[in-house]
């Protein structure tokens, strides 16, 4: 007989094992981008000392260029893990809810019965919370594994992804002066 559905356990093992493979591919990417930057910085280097300031410059934006690409990156695996740790979060929670739902129901029968109840509805109502919450970051975690997985990730998936997280997002420097400080660092 073949099944349909998979438990919640089976569909978090397989979430737990793409996260693994997906942080994995992430953390491949980010190597492979950081020894091309090397190699551009020294190409950069080199163009210097020839006097080459056209093919300096061009080496000086592919290394801005892929710099950003790297804190993206980076930025991304920073926040699949933040959401993991908030599933965590979410897990134990729901744990204690379940846990103090038990023991009220346990009390329930004795003196102050009304108020058990009461305390009982928002037991139910903070356990609703709790799953739909634990609900949206898997799905955000799913749809982010699955993309670098399948290599649908590029600068479009990071910024979804990120936007899914947080509102807000800063700068360190100005590209045009970040680009003046690679280029001073090529030539020196």
């Amino acid at each position: 007989m073949v099944r349909f559905w998979k438990s919640k356990e089976e569909r978090d093992i397989e979430r737990k094992v793409r996260m693994r493979k997906a942080k994995m591919a992430l953390k491949q990417y980010i190597n492979n981008l950081e020894n091309l930057k090397r190699k551009v910085f020294l190409q950069g280097k080199e163009a210097a000392k020839l006097g080459d300031e056209a093919l300096l410059k061009r080496s000086a934006m592919k290394y801005l260029a892929l710099e950003e690409r790297i804190k993206q990156a980076k930025r991304l695996l920073l926040l699949m893990e933040e959401a993991e740790i908030q599933r965590e979060l979410v897990k134990v929670s729901a744990n204690f809810i379940q846990f103090s739902r038990d023991i009220v129901e346990s009390i329930a029968e004795g003196p102050g019965a009304e108020d058990v109840a009461k305390m009982q509805v928002e037991f139910e109502k903070a356990m609703t919370k709790v799953e739909g919450l634990d609900d949206a970051l898997s799905t955000m975690l799913d749809l982010t594994s699955e993309s670098i997985l399948t290599g649908d990730f590029d600068a479009e998936t990071i910024e979804e992804a990120t936007s899914l997280f947080e509102a807000s997002a800063s700068s360190d420097l100005e590209p045009k002066s970040r680009l003046k400080q690679i280029e001073d660092a090529m030539r020196g």
